[in-house]
C-alpha cells in the first residue's frame, strides 16, 4: 500500500507541476507580483524547482513501474534535491513575500499550486515513502545544489544588467536593496536555509522509517 501511495502521489506531482506551469503560461496579465506570463516565467526559482520536482517525479514513477528495487540512491538524492529546493520557495514565500505582497498575489493561478500544494506533496513524499534519511550526511549536501546553480545565473545577470535595463528588470528579487557588499551573505544565507530543510526533511524521514 505504501508503494502504491507513492506512486499515486509522485504521478500527482508530475502531472500537476505541468498542469500549475500552464496555467501561468497561458494565464492572465495580472497574474500577481513576482509572476510572469510565457517562458518569461522560467526566469523564476519557483517555476524551476517545481518543473524539477515533476521531472523527478515522472523518473520516480518510471522506476516504480520498472520494478528498480531498491531505489538507486541517485535517486533518493534527486528527490531530496527536489523537496528542498520546493520547500524553500514554500517558506520563503510565507515568511518574507506574504507580508510584502499579500497572500491572494502570492496564491494567484499556478502559484497557488507552486508555492502551496505541490511543495506539500513533495515534502510529505519525501518524509513519508522516500529513504531520505537514510542518506549519509555529505549527500544531503547536493540539496543545496538547485539553489547555488540558480544564484550564480541570478547574480551573474545583475551583474552584466544591474537592477534594470532597458525596461527589463532583472534584480526582480530586490538583492541589490541590501547593498552589493551583502549580496554574498544573503547568498550564504539562503545556502545554510536550504541545507537546514534537506536535514530536516531528512530527519522527518529517518524518524518515520524508524516507526
Amino acid at each position: 500500500m505504501p508503494a502504491i501511495l507513492s506512486l499515486v502521489l509522485n504521478v500527482a506531482i508530475a502531472v500537476l507541476s505541468l498542469y500549475a506551469w500552464a496555467l501561468i503560461l497561458f494565464g492572465r496579465k495580472d497574474s500577481g507580483k513576482l509572476a510572469a506570463r510565457g517562458v518569461w516565467s522560467l526566469k523564476y526559482f519557483t517555476v524551476l524547482s517545481n518543473l524539477f520536482s515533476g521531472l523527478v517525479s515522472a523518473l520516480y514513477v518510471a522506476c516504480c513501474l520498472l520494478a528498480v528495487q531498491p531505489l538507486p540512491t541517485w535517486l533518493i538524492v534527486l528527490k531530496l534535491m527536489a523537496a528542498t529546493a520546493v520547500m524553500l520557495t514554500f517558506l520563503t514565500v510565507i515568511v518574507l513575500l506574504n507580508p510584502v505582497y499579500g497572500w491572494r498575489s502570492m496564491y494567484r493561478g499556478g502559484n497557488l499550486w507552486m508555492h502551496l500544494f505541490l511543495p506539500l506533496l513533495a515534502a510529505l513524499d519525501c518524509c513519508l515513502f522516500v529513504p531520505v534519511g537514510t542518506l549519509p550526511l555529505h549527500l544531503t549536501l547536493f540539496a543545496m545544489l538547485p539553489t547555488a546553480a540558480y544564484a550564480a545565473g541570478y547574480l551573474r545577470a545583475i551583474r552584466l544588467h544591474g537592477a534594470e535595463e532597458n525596461g527589463v528588470t532583472y534584480d526582480f528579487y530586490g538583492f541589490l536593496r541590501w547593498g552589493e557588499r551583502k549580496i554574498p551573505l544573503v547568498v550564504a544565507g539562503m545556502l545554510l536555509a536550504t541545507w537546514i530543510i534537506a536535514l530536516a526533511l531528512s530527519l522527518a524521514s529517518r524518524i518515520v522509517f524508524m516507526a
